[in-house]
């Protein structure tokens, strides 16, 4: 089960995606379009409303097996039978794209408002989206969010409604996109929706970045032309397949040089060089820095003490 629980302000983006590369501004451009696709596809309809107001020990349970939307207004609870969540404060909020039933136990006197909806039609795909969605401090992080479900759950006359549809698919949207936007979707989410054959291609890349990996070949992975590849490559990553295969070498080769397990040599190999040489051209050109020069700052910085460190720079 996957669960995605954004503790802090930004989760960062995971390592090995296109969005840590360099120079991808036309794939960041392309991820929001792509992004906006996926909204555009997510649409709920209002199911039931409640709020709970629990005593320290009491809890209630949601069997229905609805997906749902949980604000906790008051106190500390915790939810089970969603997977390893941390226990959810004032202000936390709580995305169940999937429907299971689970249980929310209060750990001191708390309020919980939970919107049930279920989604629209065949064209809603929610197969992708993550078991459970997390937002700390809802009301600071997305405001118009928390206000809309609380309007929804308090003040809201006729839910059952048009309108009410509109509201819990904003509400449901705003989620996602924070949870996307925040850093915390899967590697290559987006380009496994909008171009699975691509998302392979670049799979294999980390997977074996040591592999003499031509355009024809990762166009084969792709099951595509070569020239209509290098184009859907370029569009996706920002980069040309050579290039994203460059960059991916030299941040596993950071990796191992890091660990200061490996000879350089032997990395240089690894990874798909002919010579140390060429090794080091590339990694300098990325990094600023040989790769043994590299090695040895980053080895000082880990196992220097600070206070010896400190010393050191006033002699």
């Amino acid at each position: 089960m996957t669960v995605t629980d954004l503790r802090g302000p930004v989760c960062g983006l995971p390592d090995g995606t296109p969005g840590g590369m360099s120079g991808v501004g036309a794939a960041a451009s392309g991820a929001v379009e792509e992004l906006d696709r996926v909204l555009a596809g997510l649409q709920w309809r209002f199911v039931a409303r409640s709020r709970h107001e629990l005593d320290a020990g009491e809890w209630a349970e949601h069997a229905t097996g609805d997906a749902a939307l949980l604000l906790v207004t008051e106190g500390l609870v915790r939810v089970r039978g969603v997977g390893d969540v941390a226990d959810l404060a004032p202000g936390d909020f709580l995305f169940l794209p999937h429907g299971p039933r689970f249980e929310v136990h209060a750990l001191s006197d708390a309020a919980v408002q939970c919107v049930r909806v279920t989604p629209v039609g065949v064209a809603t795909d929610t197969s992708t989206l993550p078991a459970v969605i997390v937002l700390t401090e809802l009301p600071q992080t997305e405001p118009t969010a928390a206000t809309m479900l609380r309007a929804l759950v308090e003040d809201y006359r006729a839910p059952r409604s048009v309108l009410g549809d509109r509201v819990v698919t904003l509400v449901a949207s705003m989620a996602v996109s924070a949870w996307y936007v925040r850093g915390c979707a899967p590697a290559r989410w987006l380009m496994q929706r909008q171009d699975p054959g691509l998302a392979a291609a670049v799979a294999a890349v980390h997977a074996d970045p040591g592999r003499d990996w031509t355009v024809e070949a990762l166009a084969r992975v792709a099951l595509a032309s070569r020239s209509g590849f290098a184009a859907r490559f370029r569009a996706a990553t920002g980069l040309t397949p050579g290039r994203y295969l460059a960059q991916v070498r030299v941040a596993h080769a950071r990796c191992l040089l890091a660990a200061g397990d490996l000879p350089v040599a032997a990395i240089a190999r690894r990874l798909g060089y002919g010579s140390d040489t060429a090794f080091g051209r590339a990694f300098r050109r990325h990094t600023g820095a040989t790769p043994s020069a590299y090695r040895r700052d980053n080895v000082l910085r880990t196992r220097t003490p600070p206070t010896t460190a400190a010393a050191a720079a006033t002699r």
